[in-house]
């Protein structure tokens, strides 16, 4: 190669060290800053959202102390009705119906409830009324947050309290 490169003339010569040189940078661009520069970039756009989710759950903890605020009615109770039975209707009710998967019993004094793509404003709205109305109280919950803005996965268990 250096017999090759010693019978070019300066100026091919030039031109062969110039080419190398910006085939150098081009590769040094691809493989060293190309990559942090999308990994940056992903970074951002991970920022972007992190923070419109914060920025959900701000609001929507507003709306939770809201709605804690607000008071709660007098309990008028079961009346004599199942707590699975209520917690279906009442989550009906409240426009949950298409999002309800599934309601069963969890022991003498409770129900387990399956929540997928349910509105988070509906669903608060139904456990404030399941808690002020009926008595029920949340004992365990887990929302995950659904593909649509504003939409929820739940599974919760509503229990009475034991007087």
């Amino acid at each position: 190669m250096k017999a090759w490169l010693a019978s070019l003339e300066p100026r091919e010569r030039l031109m062969v060290y110039v080419g190398a040189a910006a085939l150098l940078l081009l590769f040094a661009y691809l493989l060293l800053l190309r990559p942090f520069h999308v990994g940056y970039d992903k970074l951002r756009a991970g920022v972007a959202e992190q923070r419109e989710t914060v920025q959900w759950m701000m609001q929507s903890a507003a709306r939770v102390k809201q709605l804690q605020r607000s008071g709660a009615a007098d309990s008028e109770g079961l009346d004599g009705r199942s707590l699975l039975s209520v917690t279906d209707t009442a989550a009906r009710a409240a426009g949950l119906g298409p999002s309800l998967k599934k309601v069963e019993p969890d022991g003498s004094q409770g129900v387990r409830v399956w929540l997928d793509g349910a509105r988070f404003d509906d669903m608060v709205g139904w456990l404030d009324v399941m808690g002020s109305r009926y008595g029920a109280d949340v004992d365990t919950i887990t929302l995950e947050r659904a593909a649509s803005p504003g939409l929820v996965n739940a599974r919760l268990n509503l229990q009475i309290p034991k007087s």
